[in-house]
């Protein structure tokens, strides 16, 4: 009798410890960004953004603008930094969780669709979005014949001078990089402990070089061939720069390299520097642009040897293939791409619209500065391209810092990459 009636109070309790184990997994799934619902029965999308700046703060408004037209769906924002952002979306969706929506760069987009993390867009469902689709941004999220994300914008780097500078040492707009390196040279006056140029020591800032003399990442057969002749021309035009002609400033890039080139280019100690659309507002925040917003120059890149060539970059936005409300999701896609976003997105960062209607849109014809990054990607040369080529970024910045450190030469830094390259296969 005993025996059975310690079983009679062990089966409720242990019934009772089941369910609120549920109760936890079904909180953790929530949580995990593959779907809920509030208590007023909307359903709730978790969007992992990766953003950053003015797009990062004008977010909440976009966010309320689409949950005020779609009261059925709350959109909960989750912040991620953008250099953790492509192994912290691996992990989850691979566990199963992840956000419904994730801000994807270009170069995470088909290791995601092979490691197939996220969900297929059928044609059928985005034919009006793909019809106004910039080519560039098209041919980022096709694979296979497939699509797989919708594009927020583009992007891609330009040749940012000071004006008055420029007038100063009666110095034109180079085209070429043995003009770049004369400018360079003219422009810097240490007596003012000013300089010509600053070099970011940046993966993705480095290919205007890289590819100007010739040089690749990858062979057309998919091996590495970074290591060769015009890679190593490269660095050493650089280090001509910095080491040759004192037309670089001193200073360590070891930490903060982006911050202290965007300051001393703001504040008037740097004439010359390579950016992106994505920091016009910081440097017309800058003391030698606050005043005389119109002191600020941008024209396209000088040439190398083998021409001209800027990378693109593109931002789209993914769903997870974990998500249980797609269709929603689909929703929240199509929004952030239909053409007043674009135009907001487009005008608070001065970026390049993904969709070419909105090239056409008055406020965008009155940018100043659209026109020359449109010019820049036109007559960017062609590369041989690889899934793989956004795992170089990190680690051969860390090889040109050791090189414009003076820690090693272009030699020893490729030897050195190309072996801790090999091992990481």
């Amino acid at each position: 009798m005993s025996q059975f009636k310690g079983k009679s109070i062990a089966l409720p309790v242990a019934i009772s410890g089941l369910l609120l184990l549920f109760a936890v997994l079904a909180g953790c799934c929530a949580r995990s960004g593959t779907s809920g619902s509030t208590s007023d029965g909307r359903l709730v999308l978790e969007f992992w953004n990766t953003m950053e700046g003015a797009e990062a703060r004008i977010m909440p408004d976009l966010l309320r603008d689409f949950m005020t037209a779609n009261p059925d769906i709350e959109v909960n924002e989750i912040k991620v930094d953008f250099y953790k952002g492509r192994e912290k979306f691996i992990q989850g969706v691979s566990e199963g969780g992840g956000p419904d929506v994730m801000r994807a760069d270009r170069f995470w987009l088909q290791d995601f669709v092979a490691k197939q993390l996220v969900r297929e867009l059928e044609e059928s469902q985005i034919k009006d979005e793909l019809e106004d689709m910039v080519p560039i941004a098209r041919g980022v999220v096709t694979f296979n014949e497939k699509y797989w994300a919708i594009p927020l914008s583009v992007d891609c780097l330009g040749l940012f001078y000071n004006k008055k500078h420029f007038a100063e040492k009666g110095v034109k707009i180079p085209t070429n990089f043995d003009e770049f390196a004369a400018a360079a040279e003219k422009l810097t006056d240490q007596n003012l402990g000013r300089y010509g140029f600053f070099i970011y020591p940046n993966g993705w800032y480095f290919e205007p070089f890289l590819f100007g003399f010739g040089g690749q990442y990858f062979a057309p057969d998919g091996s590495l061939a970074i290591n060769s002749d015009e890679t190593r021309k490269s660095m050493e035009f650089m280090l001509h720069l910095k080491d040759g002609l004192k037309a670089v400033p001193p200073v360590s890039l070891r930490a903060n390299a982006y911050q202290t080139m965007m300051h001393s280019f703001g504040g008037g100690q740097v004439s010359m520097i390579f950016s992106g659309p994505w920091a016009i507002r910081t440097v017309l925040a800058g003391a030698a642009f606050k005043d005389d917003t119109s002191n600020l120059g941008i024209a396209e890149l000088p040439e190398g040897p083998h021409g001209s060539y800027s990378p693109t970059g593109c931002q789209t936005l993914v769903i997870n293939k974990n998500s249980r409300s797609h269709e929603a999701a689909l929703r929240f896609l199509k929004y952030m791409y239909s053409i007043e976003v674009q135009k907001q997105l487009s005008m608070v960062n001065f970026g390049l619209p993904a969709r070419r209607a909105v090239f056409a849109l008055p406020e965008l014809k009155r940018d100043p500065y659209l026109q020359t990054f449109i010019r820049q990607l036109q007559m960017s040369r062609k590369i041989i391209n690889s899934p793989r080529r956004g795992e170089i970024y990190a680690p051969l910045g860390d090889k040109l810092k050791a090189v414009l450190n003076g820690d090693i030469t272009p030699e020893y830094a490729l030897n050195d990459f190309v072996t801790e390259w090999n091992n990481r296969r």
